[in-house]
């Protein structure tokens, strides 16, 4: 099968949470594997495929978690596949930082 994503994903193993717009309920999850461009977190939130969300991670070695905007682009038992949306430059750093931290 051949890849269709634009970014290289690494594994990585970080807690979150995860706010669906129209929705405060905040949802625990947990980022697995991560790219520039997108995520998957497991969690029993299971908000329908275009669903703008936002995911708040502490990445290691930033003073405060980072808010990032995604759209979930497809969703399984275990989770959600997010797509981000438009990142800042903190924000890409930290998924940048935390990527080449990554095994």
């Amino acid at each position: 099968m051949r890849e269709k994503r634009q970014h290289a994903r690494k594994p990585i193993d970080l807690p979150a949470v995860l706010v669906v717009e129209g929705d405060p309920t905040p949802w625990g999850a947990h980022a697995r594997d991560m790219s520039i461009g997108g995520v998957f977190v497991e969690t029993d939130a299971r908000p329908a495929f275009g669903t703008r969300v936002t995911l708040t991670i502490a990445f290691e070695g930033m003073a405060d978690a980072i808010e990032l905007p995604a759209v979930v682009r497809w969703s399984n038992p275990d989770g959600l596949g997010l797509q981000f949306g438009l990142l800042g430059a903190r924000e890409t750093h930290a998924i940048a930082a935390a990527m080449s931290a990554a095994r």
